[in-house]
């Protein structure tokens, strides 16, 4: 492996203290609040810089909520879990405790969602489950799994901005009971009623 240059290294060094010192600055005083001019004081680089790092805060928002995602999927593929519903219900619990516990910056995430550069973490790792349960037997491969990953994904996002907006209910036992449902369908569902 190539050593990096002293200046792609340098370059590397300000990209993070930039971004954790926004992190910083919005965890402790609130995204909305937080200003780009407040980050580039408290680390040191002039206003400009910024810039050359990212296009605007929400930037930072998204890249903060692509390396959780990340962290989400692998901790799903290192998941223990014998079933596929199990490995769905475990990352979608996971995926519903991140959003709960940085709700503020979860919510800027979903709002500034731009379907041309979206992150696909949640996406992907989704349809990573999908895909070995349809390899394995235990999903049948009637769909694709990218549709599926895209309904399951599509109802979680929902199910959170009602969440968010109402400030009603539990996102993790609506995440349980929205992987009920895309297991055992409404007719199923119906008949056990």
């Amino acid at each position: 492996m190539a050593e990096i240059s002293r200046r792609e290294r340098k370059k590397q060094e300000t990209y993070e203290r930039l971004y954790s010192t926004a992190l910083y600055l919005f965890q402790t005083q609130g995204y909305e609040t937080t200003s780009i001019e407040q980050i580039t004081q408290r680390a040191d680089v002039g206003k400009g810089t910024f810039y050359n790092y990212f296009d605007s805060k929400e930037a930072v928002a998204l890249e903060f909520s692509r390396r959780r995602y990340q962290d989400l999927i692998l901790k799903g593929r290192l998941s223990q879990s014998n079933t596929i519903r199990e490995r769905l219900s475990s990352l979608l619990e996971a995926w519903a405790d991140f959003m709960v516990h940085e709700r503020e910056m979860a919510w800027v995430t979903i709002k500034q969602r731009d379907y041309a550069e979206l992150d696909k973490g949640l996406h992907y790792g989704i349809m990573g489950v999908i895909t070995l349960g349809q390899r394995g037997g235990e999903l049948s491969d009637r769909f694709d799994p990218c549709f599926l990953a895209e309904s399951l994904e599509g109802m979680a996002l929902q199910h959170f901005i009602h969440w968010h907006v109402t400030q009603e209910g539990n996102l993790k036992e609506e995440m349980e009971r929205t992987i009920s449902l895309f297991f055992e369908g409404l007719f199923e569902h119906k008949m056990k009623a």
